[in-house]
């Protein structure tokens, strides 16, 4: 029914009206009782009469009231005065989405700002079960400060085991008749449109169709009249939005591509995929990625793990490491983009659309392929695709001997390179042959990279296969320079007295780098040693900028140089940052990269980014040493209760790793928790008397419950015995409490801290 401003129903002055909503008209108004404005919707008497359709109404508005989200318009009640049905909703005072958006599209940084907290509202519905069907750019208010607010639900539909496609029909087909539908045929779904089943993968194609008219200024489909715009929807692809605005970056166009997939099973599969995917290039375009420069360069790839086919599980390790060899290969060719280690082994095992590997990854196409090892037989197939369509650019089956290997992964490098009409340059031919010719070695190698990226109790292991192989093999400069990482490892984890490992990783990098010395890999490893366990600052910083200038996308040196180095030694906090953000740049969807730029945030004083890092982190990948940064995050942004819960985690994940005891030692402490950071110390000293604990440990949880002269023993202790994490005293926080004692002067000075 329509009402005339001036009366009053219930406890609300009805003042003019604002327009029609999906489920009725829609009126500013005063509520009485609490001396605020609200907007009203009445009901439209079809469904007030109809008491099915009117406690489904019910009961969907009452379930759309529960989701309580920054971006949703608040409904307040539903109620009825003398036969009347109406709802009571948040008032928005600003102009619609449609109103805002400028012919030829909204600026990229207006359209991000407006695109990703839509997306989380739609996503936030749809995790309650709430499917919107009918997204428009008039569904979504930008209120007077800039929020965004998505309303008009009165479309909704609750996703539930009942729902068939008979009602979905149904609904469809009393929404044309109401002539409901016709205004919102240019975002409707194909299946909405053909009466089939919807669920929340039609809104994001909706959706999709709103976002792309804010960039383009024009939705995704027209026609003349409805007939020809509805055949659009079903069966034209929309205009690429890269030729309608050359600015906005590629990473876009995926996006689009996803959310308005004619077939529902090729969108994403949530909304909260589209949110991150719109997010994550927020990120790439704030920091000036050159992940992003490279994602609009046809010349990029991406290698995704080589399945292993052969009967022996072992050889899982070996078809890891023919991967990794092929990026490396591929790295060496100059104008190729290629996808880091870390970032591709993100989608082992999962079975991911590779547009979505695409679209996070920031390349155009992908290298998969598969592995069958059997005795001295070799078989590997590989396939180059277009991430866009799906087309295969390039495919090849290489049956060989074992012997064979280094020119199989260089004929795929060099084919790869043809295909995507990358110049070989003659001097800068991939090749993988100067390593090995013992197979076995190379074999042990790749095993041990493998096992040291899983770091924990495997880097053990990795040292084994390291040992192993350059005693196969004593002039394999890779496996000497891994020998000194993961030796290196066993000594700053704790797992190894640093006296008794520090010349052996001495001699490991050192013969590294006489063997090759143009590997970055060699020149890594002895910058880490001459820093941690020499104390050589000047050696140490002309190894890690050799190593850089050799391969400036080694994740491994950025992420050592950057924190070792400039942060822990020489507190250099802005440059520690930039390169600790080069290693995110290169290898974005690694944890180890994210956590390495979360510390450099937080010891720089920048708590808020350090925590924003770390959730990263651990949403990539959750272990130890990411929820250590989550706990030194929140502990630098003084949020002492996360801290100390993100502590639990990470001595949970690690089996109460003292870097995770320390580090909730002194959480405890400034939180006024004495009792509980003494209980810590004493575990401590316990564990001491069972084995070797690293003394740098004890005088950070004896300084946290006060025992500042024990502190100072065993920090005296740490020196005499070379611990690593010695190292990190004059600007690890964990250490500030011994600073603040002039005693520990001494020590940094003759540390050369100081």
């Amino acid at each position: 029914m329509a009402l005339t401003p001036g009366i009053r129903l219930g406890a609300y002055e009805i003042e003019p009206p604002l327009g029609a909503g999906g489920m009725g008209e829609v009126y500013r108004a005063r509520d009485t009782r609490l001396g605020r404005a609200v907007a009203l919707k009445v009901l439209p008497d079809e469904t007030a009469l109809d008491e099915d359709r009117l406690k489904r109404f019910q009961r969907e508005a009452r379930t759309v009231a529960a989701l309580n989200h920054p971006h949703i318009v608040v409904i307040h009640s539903v109620e009825e005065v003398n036969g009347t049905h109406f709802i009571t909703m948040e008032l928005v005072e600003g102009a619609t989405l449609g109103q805002l958006i400028p012919r030829g599209g909204l600026p990229l940084e207006k359209f991000l700002a407006l695109a990703i907290p839509l997306a989380d509202a739609v996503a936030a519905a749809h995790e309650k079960g709430i499917v919107h069907r009918d997204l428009k750019p008039g569904n979504v208010m930008v209120d007077k400060r800039g929020i965004v607010k998505v309303l008009d639900f009165g479309l909704a539909k609750i996703s539930a085991a009942g729902d068939d496609v008979q009602n979905s029909k149904l609904d469809t087909l009393s929404q044309t008749q109401a002539g409901v539908v016709m205004g919102t045929v240019p975002y409707m779904s194909p299946e909405q449109l053909q009466g089939q089943h919807v669920d929340q993968r039609s809104d994001i194609f909706s959706l999709g169709g709103v976002l792309y008219e804010m960039i383009t200024g024009a939705p995704p489909f027209a026609g003349k009249g409805s007939a020809e715009l509805m055949s659009a929807i079903l069966r034209d692809p929309p205009k690429p939005i890269t030729e309608l605005r050359p600015d906005v970056p590629s990473g876009l166009q995926r996006i689009f591509d996803r959310c308005l997939a004619k077939e529902v099973s090729h969108r994403y599969a949530a909304t909260r995929e589209l949110r991150d995917a719109l997010e994550h290039l927020r990120q790439e375009i704030s920091s000036g990625t050159r992940a992003a420069a490279a994602g609009s360069q046809e010349a990029s790839v991406a290698v995704l793990p080589f399945t292993n086919v052969s009967t022996d599980v072992e050889n899982e390790f070996f078809a890891d490491g023919i991967t990794e060899e092929i990026i490396n290969a591929l790295a060496q060719i100059e104008g190729l983009h290629v996808a880091a280690r870390t970032s591709s082994f993100s989608f082992k095992g999962k079975h991911v659309d590779l547009r979505v590997v695409g679209e996070r990854l920031n390349v155009r196409t992908v290298l998969e392929g598969s592995v069958r090892k059997a005795g001295n037989r070799l078989r590997i197939t590989a396939q180059l695709v277009n991430v866009h369509d799906g087309y295969h650019l390039w495919s090849e089956r290489y049956d060989r001997e074992l012997k064979d290997i280094f020119e199989v992964q260089d004929e795929i490098a060099q084919s790869i390179a043809e295909k995507l009409k990358v110049t070989l340059k003659r001097d800068r031919q991939p090749s993988l042959k100067a390593g090995t010719e013992n197979l076995e070695a190379y074999e042990l190698y790749l095993k041990g990279r493998a096992l040291l990226y899983r770091r924990g109790l495997d880097i053990r292991r990795a040292a084994q296969c390291f040992e192993r192989a350059v005693a196969l093999d004593p002039e394999y400069a890779l496996a000497w320079a891994g020998l000194a990482d993961a030796k290196n490892m066993l000594g700053l984890y704790g797992f190894e007295r640093p006296e008794k490992v520090m010349q052996q990783i001495k001699e490991a990098a050192t013969r590294a780098v006489a063997i090759n010395p143009s590997l970055a890999e060699a020149h890594c490893a002895l910058g880490c040693v001459s820093l941690l366990y020499d104390w050589d600052l000047e050696k140490s910083e002309r190894e890690f900028l050799r190593a850089r200038e050799l391969n400036p996308r080694y994740v491994q040196n950025l992420a050592w140089y950057a924190l070792f180095y400039l942060l822990w030694a020489r507190g250099r906090f802005e440059d520690a940052i930039a390169v600790a953000k080069e290693g995110v740049e290169v290898d974005p969807l690694s944890g180890y990269a994210n956590a390495m730029l979360a510390f450099s945030f937080g010891h720089a004083g920048n708590g808020g980014e350090a925590v924003q890092w770390a959730k990263t982190a651990i949403e990539l990948e959750e272990s130890f040493f990411t929820y250590w940064a989550l706990q030194h995050a929140y502990h630098s942004d003084q949020q002492l209760e996360k801290a100390a819960l993100a502590g639990d985690m990470a001595m949970a994940v690690s089996g109460r790793h003292p870097f995770a005891i320390s580090a909730q030692a002194m959480i405890f402490a400034d939180w006024g928790k004495t009792v509980e950071a003494k209980a810590l110390y004493q575990e401590f000293v316990a564990r001491r008397s069972a084995g070797f604990l690293q003394p740098s440990h004890l005088a950070i949880a004896a300084s946290a419950s006060g025992e500042t002269d024990l502190a100072l023993k065993y920090a005296w202790e740490a020196f005499e015995i070379r611990d690593p994490m010695l190292m990190v005293a004059r600007y690890w926080p964990d250490f500030a409490r011994l600073r603040a004692d002039a005693r520990f002067d001494a020590l940094l000075v003759k540390m050369g801290l100081k």
